[in-house]
């Protein structure tokens, strides 16, 4: 009798449903407000621990059943468990980003922020018919609205309170989060990571506090993370086999990425380069027929994206004669950093200014302006202000912020030095890869800081507008052109840098789960 079998893709794609499915029963239903807050956490904590205990049975006694399937699913799986425990734990308004209100399809009303959005579709079955930067939110590229609206007036008609079908638009963010981790095993594994490499970058991407805050989020920043490393997977796939299958699939990703969040759009510059060097091989092989064909693939790539990407842009621009563009505050606001030199901003700040005494973002520009003292900040504790946290918490946030520092310019390092040395391989194939992420993770982090310096407030400097780069310190910390580093000193440096990502994780989300954020 054979043996049962389950493809690891579709044994998480199940899973993913099931544990979404139960959440949306569990706050759907009255049941949310009878299971208590400390049963919630024991349920999602429980079974990480029977798992880890069963891996430590297996590593003892039975070394051989650990099979690279079992551990990302156990990693998935665990991460997974604790972005529901998140999402069950926190309300819709909780740590959410210009997430407006909601009146109900009793009104007439039209509001503002995410949830206004997200309702005027809800109620009128439409796209606003309204210039969209004149209600705030509203500007937003519609793809996660339109779905959104979708999945409330599905949990509506199927008798669900409206207020608890709105308060379950947190579940398409947690099905978004949970494809995550599955597409960035996918890259994970396409770069060729295996063992211990593939396990540390995909949990330090399960494990990531931004991307649990995320998985709770109402907004368009976690579905257009996903269609990003889509890009990523399906730009590493054409590298490998230039087909036109692969070149539509990239297409697919950046297109509906674009209409999720218009951010997306940096991913073409990395993508450009791959498409270019491709074209130019292909020109150098002087076959009329295969260039005619590049030619043709490349337009029908070049149409499909724009098509799609910039239609909510041209809409915009034929129906209101608007440009895209972000309404801002005002230099009124706290939060305008305007006033500060390109130093001050991009620089390296004063020791003073990290704020390693109380490392939260005070959200005021006065108080901390530079970007990347915001980013660090936002990136463990998103816009968390706890200012009455003190003593064996308050130590912990300090240490994992500074570990956080400098395992992220180790990582950083390691990323380029690891793509540096796959260059050097000398391969088609390498070269291209190589080329292609670094660049990739340069664009992400120059638009980040080009976006603060058009919009100087400290909003902007949020880590969730480039929690992608997540993806490709995870690329840094798998490839195996890290391994066998010399001197050895290297290669102790970077098993020290994979433990130090582990134990900051871990350590955060001890954090998280143990001062009541949540």
């Amino acid at each position: 009798m054979k043996s049962f079998k389950i493809d690891l893709s579709r044994a998480v794609l199940l899973m993913l449903v099931v544990l979404c499915l139960l959440v949306t029963i569990i706050q759907g239903t009255s049941l949310s407000s009878i299971i208590s807050r400390n049963t919630i956490m024991f349920c999602s904590v429980l079974p990480i621990i029977v798992l880890i205990v069963m891996f430590i049975w297996l590593y003892i006694f039975d070394k051989d059943k650990i099979t690279e399937d079992k551990v990302v699913f156990a990693i998935i799986f665990s991460a997974m468990l604790l972005h529901c425990c998140y999402v069950l734990l926190s309300g819709l308004y909780d740590r959410q980003h210009d997430e407006g209100v909601y009146t109900g399809i009793a009104t007439t009303q039209i509001n503002p922020g995410h949830l206004g959005y997200i309702e005027y579709i809800y109620k009128f079955h439409a796209l606003p018919n309204i210039n969209p930067y004149e209600l705030f939110s509203f500007y937003h590229p519609p793809l996660h609205f339109i779905i959104s609206a979708l999945w409330v007036t599905l949990l509506t008609a199927l008798g669900m309170p409206e207020d608890l079908a709105f308060e379950n638009l947190q579940i398409l963010p947690l099905f978004y989060s949970g494809l995550l981790m599955l597409v960035t095993y996918k890259i994970l594994k396409k770069i060729g990571g295996e063992g211990k490499g593939l396990y540390v970058g995909l949990f330090f991407v399960a494990m990531h506090p931004s991307l649990i805050i995320m998985s709770g989020s109402i907004n368009n920043d976690m579905l257009s993370t996903l269609l990003l490393a889509c890009c990523i997977l399906y730009t590493l796939c054409f590298i490998r086999e230039r087909s036109l299958k692969n070149l539509m699939l990239i297409a697919f990703s950046i297109g509906f990425g674009m209409i999720s969040k218009v951010n997306v759009g940096v991913a073409a510059l990395p993508i450009g380069l791959v498409f270019l060097m491709d074209f130019i091989d292909v020109i150098r092989s002087k076959d009329k027929d295969k260039i005619l064909n590049s030619v043709k693939q490349y337009v029908l790539f070049g149409l499909t994206s724009a098509v799609i990407g910039l239609s909510w842009i041209v809409r915009n621009l034929i129906k209101f004669h608007e440009k895209p563009g972000v309404p801002v505050p005002g230099e009124e606001s706290i939060l305008y950093t305007g006033n500060y030199s390109l130093w001050e901003l991009f620089g390296i700040a004063p020791f003073s200014e990290w704020h390693f005494e109380f490392p939260f973002h005070p959200l005021s520009g006065k108080v901390i302006h530079n970007i990347w003292v915001i980013m660090f900040q936002t990136s463990l504790f998103a816009e968390e202000y706890p200012a009455g946290l003190e003593g064996v918490l308050l130590f912990l946030c300090q240490f994992v912020y500074v570990a956080t520092i400098i395992l992220a310019i180790a990582a950083t390092v390691f990323l380029i030095y690891t793509q540096y040395k796959k260059y050097k391989t000398l391969t088609q194939e390498g070269r291209f890869e190589a080329l292609f992420l670094v660049t990739g993770y340069i664009a992400f982090l120059f638009g980040f800081a080009f976006f603060t310096w058009i919009y100087p407030y400290t909003c902007s400097s949020d880590f969730r507008y480039i929690v992608i780069c997540l993806v490709y310190v995870a690329i840094g910390l798998t490839d195996k052109y890290g391994e066998d580093i010399k001197p050895k000193w290297g290669s102790i440096a970077a098993r020290v840098i994979k433990s130090g990502v582990c134990l900051t994780l871990v350590l955060t989300t001890i954090i998280y789960m143990t001062w009541n954020r949540w």
